[in-house]
């Protein structure tokens, strides 16, 4: 029960990286592919995949390790990635042109929502870190 409270912040990073991951290609995908042409959207949804799963693979790491340094660390580098997950869909790559399609109004909005909670969340969890690990220098 004390791990599980210890690292209650890095399981609700574990659980937002694999709907992350995982609805990029079930819940909120992109626009589904046509046999005509491959559209952009498409290489939109295999980045934030594959950048998901990275997220994924952080925050696992996190939760397993037991150094407090190499966890922090570990959580200093999800910033930046879910700023990237951020930017994938419509800055990095070109969506479609028509709002009414899936990838814009579906799969952009849910990608935006979930990475920004995901940054809200490790800034949060370095800040924590931080603070308790100054609390404990002092008390030393």
């Amino acid at each position: 029960m004390n791990y599980l409270k210890k690292n209650f912040v890095k399981f609700i990073e574990l659980v937002l990286s694999l709907i992350l991951a995982i609805g990029s290609f079930t819940v909120f995908a992109a626009c589904p592919l046509s046999e005509e042409h491959v559209m952009a959207c498409h290489y939109a949804q295999l980045a934030v995949t594959t950048l998901g799963v990275i997220l994924v693979v952080q925050s696992l790491a996190a939760v397993i390790i037991s150094n407090e340094k190499v966890k922090l660390g570990i959580t200093l580098a999800q910033i930046p990635t879910a700023v990237a997950v951020f930017l994938v869909p419509g800055t990095i790559f070109s969506l479609c042109m028509m709002s009414s399609m899936r990838c814009i109004s579906i799969f952009q909005p849910a990608v935006r929502v979930i990475s920004a909670i995901v940054f809200v969340v490790s800034v949060a969890d370095v800040v924590i870190s931080v603070i308790k690990k100054n609390k404990q220098g002092v008390s030393k």
